[in-house]
C-alpha cells in the first residue's frame, strides 16, 4: 500500500504592522476589529467575572465603549 505525498502547505503567515493608507479599507478593519476586541471582553467578564470597560476610539475620533456590567459602574 503506497502513501499518497504529503501535502505542504504556506500555513498561517505573519503580517506586517503598518498603518493602512486607504481610508475605507482603514474604516472596515476598524469595524471589524472592534467587534473583535469587544467579543473578547466580553467573554473574558463573563468567564473570569472580571469588571471590565474598553474605551476605543475610531480614526474619525468618535468613541465606542463596552463595559461589563456597564461602563458608567466601572469608571
Amino acid at each position: 500500500m503506497a502513501m499518497a505525498p504529503r501535502r505542504t502547505s504556506i500555513g498561517r503567515q505573519r503580517i506586517e504592522i503598518r498603518p493602512i493608507e486607504n481610508h475605507e479599507v482603514r474604516q472596515v478593519c476598524f469595524s471589524k476589529r472592534r467587534t473583535g476586541l469587544f467579543n473578547k471582553a466580553s467573554k473574558l467578564a463573563i468567564m473570569c467575572g472580571a469588571e471590565l470597560a474598553a474605551v476605543v476610539f475610531s480614526p474619525g475620533g468618535k468613541a465606542f465603549t463596552f463595559g461589563d456590567p456597564f461602563v458608567d459602574a466601572i469608571l
